[in-house]
């Protein structure tokens, strides 16, 4: 695709227009680059000169049918939590930071739909249904500071998506202002709709390309009247692929979570975090089960079930069945710090693949090998210092981290384009949940066919000829 020249710089009219609209204007350089111009890992710098606060609807489709008018360059931005650079200017773009628009404009109790703008941070949002009766569908480490509009616009899966499916099956309807300003109303509420094509779907996973999330209605879970968790320690990758068979068959309805990591990971989170490790024993490998229901004494003897079925088929090297809720709690905790941990540790690349289970522990092999054949692993002192894997085998999300001495230079030389290459001859996807930002999108034609690649040039074409919206990001780089 080729890219039409946007404006390098914002003028001072232009400042003066994005002030006169109502709509709140930093454009200090100092708070711009601590804030706004840095991604969550440190990896990813940008240069925007200006970010914009809006605070409705109108706001934005103002700035928009602006900026499409000038040619300026527009990247959305709400909890700044991606770790892919998606989110950050890189050719002084204005900033369109949705983190003021966070009201609730609607909850239906009997249905369990709630209507929110894109700016709630997910962790608020899900409090606030609690209250009512239910809970948010997706759920992730970043809970605390992404916004569901991010979460929509990368279709976030996460750590449920074993029970819940994902954005794409969850989203009900969307409000987005589209390029040229034009709002685009599907902010629909129904659960079954067969009217005409699903435009919404299109703006799910976009990131930002082809217009911007302002509101969303999304259909929730009710909240689980009963919760417990089991923390497995297992000697290899065969016997957890054979668990997780086994938890499908014993656990079935009340499943939510299959998550796994290996011994570095629990090691780096026990040094970096300094949290206990959730087994006393060390192990190859650790399985976290989570299951959800509504009667904890038919879960509990069904958990239990399960556990005493691993045993017997010499599965597991020890076990815990945690049912406190202050317990459980360190225990989630400790899983989602594995990310932060990594980054503690060292420069990390982070590669976060879809691929079939079967092929995981084998890509942490391939992984290992190609590196130190290139002289980079496996002694000390040398670039890489870990390569480790964790993930959701219950929905073949597996991450991979690669910790370096810093970012790019020969790491990401030996690297890329090598295991882009990998996962897409064994079937899997170059992005499973992180999104493609501004780096992976050259990638995309591992994991999708050419035809595949250019309609979805063509759409991005359609609704965004002038190429305001994020531009140089996502599909624009294939």
């Amino acid at each position: 695709m080729e890219n039409p020249v946007i404006n390098a710089l914002v003028s001072k009219a232009d400042i003066e227009h994005f002030s006169g609209l109502g709509v709140k204007v930093v454009h200090n350089e100092e708070q711009l680059d601590a804030k706004y111009n840095i991604d969550a890992l440190g990896k990813y710098h940008g240069d925007a000169q200006v970010a914009l606060f809006p605070t409705s609807t109108l706001q934005v489709s103002n700035i928009l049918a602006y900026c499409n008018q000038r040619g300026i360059g527009v990247v959305t931005q709400g909890g700044n939590s991606g770790v892919c650079g998606g989110a950050i200017a890189h050719q002084g773009e204005v900033i369109l930071c949705l983190r003021d628009m966070n009201k609730v404009r609607d909850m239906d109790v009997i249905s369990g739909v709630l209507v929110a703008e894109s700016g709630c941070v997910l962790e608020d949002l899900d409090n606030y249904a609690q209250k009512q009766g239910y809970t948010v569908p997706v759920d992730l480490g970043a809970r605390k500071r992404c916004m569901i509009g991010g979460n929509v616009s990368t279709n976030a899966g996460g750590l449920r998506y074993l029970r819940y499916g994902s954005m794409h099956g969850n989203v009900l309807g969307l409000e987005v202002v589209l390029p040229d300003g034009r709002i685009l109303d599907s902010l629909f509420t129904l659960k079954k709709d067969a009217s005409g094509y699903d435009i919404k779907q299109l703006f799910i996973g976009a990131e930002g390309t082809l217009g911007v999330v302002t509101a969303v209605a999304i259909s929730l879970a009710p909240k689980p009247k009963a919760s417990q968790l089991a923390v497995l320690g297992i000697p290899d990758f065969s016997k957890i692929q054979r668990a997780f068979v086994s938890a499908r068959q014993n656990l079935g309805e009340i499943i939510s979570a299959f998550e796994f990591w290996e011994k570095r990971c629990n090691e780096l989170v026990v040094e970096y975090e300094g949290y206990d490790s959730p087994l006393s024993n060390s192990h190859e490998f650790y399985v976290l089960i989570e299951t959800r229901g509504s009667c904890l004494r038919h879960d509990m003897e069904k958990l239990d079930g399960f556990l005493e079925c691993l045993r017997e088929e010499d599965l597991i090297d020890e076990s815990c069945a945690i049912r406190d809720a202050v317990e459980m709690e360190k225990t989630w905790l400790f899983r989602s710090q594995m990310a932060r941990a990594h980054s503690k540790s060292g420069h990390m690349h982070v590669y976060d693949f879809s691929l079939p289970s079967k092929y995981q522990h084998e890509l942490l092999v391939a992984v290992k090998s190609h590196l130190v054949a290139a002289g980079l692993y496996g002694k000390p002192g040398l670039q890489v210092s870990d390569v480790t894997i964790f993930g959701h085998i219950g929905d073949d999300n597996i991450h991979l981290q690669v910790i370096a001495k810093e970012f790019g230079g020969v790491v990401e030389e030996t690297m890329e384009p090598w295991v882009y290459e990998w996962v897409g001859s064994h079937g899997g996807s170059v992005a499973a949940e992180h999104g493609l930002g501004s780096h992976k999108g050259q990638f995309l034609k591992h994991s999708k066919s050419p035809l595949l690649i250019e309609t979805m040039m063509s759409i991005k074409q359609l609704l965004d000829p002038k190429n305001i919206m994020n531009p140089g990001k996502h599909i624009s780089r294939a």
